[in-house]
């Protein structure tokens, strides 16, 4: 692939980036040595361009990944590769990209209310019933590991990293 210097210089939020920007680039790294420029803080992703298979020593990176939702349907977003083994759905958090915007079944320490619950679902088009279990799976090569797995609700912490409760 032929990088532009233009390509090189792109910075979005994680939480921005379009289906487009995920297809064009299936690897954005954290713009962690860049935080506290203008515009950038610890959100701030640029495509990363590489050869091989990904070297998870180098950054903290989102990939690209495929989602297959339980009625079958195939959707794509994005993963983070875990630290060492750790393959928690609070540490791979996984993110569909829609047109309508993005879902993230991950929520961190925050029960999510059933307003953005039910905002998740119309992101996806979809009921309920249709959505869980979900299968993913990166797009990509990444070291030594495979990362893919099953997310069976939307996720948070009730009191602690042990005791993740899971909402249907």
């Amino acid at each position: 692939m032929r990088i532009k210097k233009s390509e090189k210089e792109i910075r979005k939020q994680v939480y921005e980036l379009t289906l487009y920007d995920i297809s064009r680039f299936p690897i954005w790294e954290f713009a962690l040595d860049e935080e506290g420029e203008n515009g950038q803080d610890e959100l701030t992703v640029r495509p990363y361009f590489f050869s091989g298979s990904l070297d998870l020593n180098k950054g903290i990176f989102i990939v690209k990944a495929d989602f297959k939702l339980a009625d079958d349907t195939l959707m794509v977003g994005y993963i983070t590769p875990p630290e060492k083994s750790d393959k928690s759905l609070g540490s791979i958090q996984p993110v569909i990209i829609t047109e309508k915007g993005q879902v993230s079944f991950w929520k961190g320490n925050k029960k999510p209310s059933n307003k953005l619950i039910s905002e998740s679902y119309k992101h996806l088009g979809k009921q309920k019933n249709n959505v869980f279990p979900i299968h993913f799976k990166s797009s990509l090569s990444i070291s030594t590991i495979n990362i893919e797995g099953v997310i069976r609700g939307f996720l948070f912490f009730e009191k602690s990293p042990d005791s993740a409760i899971e909402i249907i």
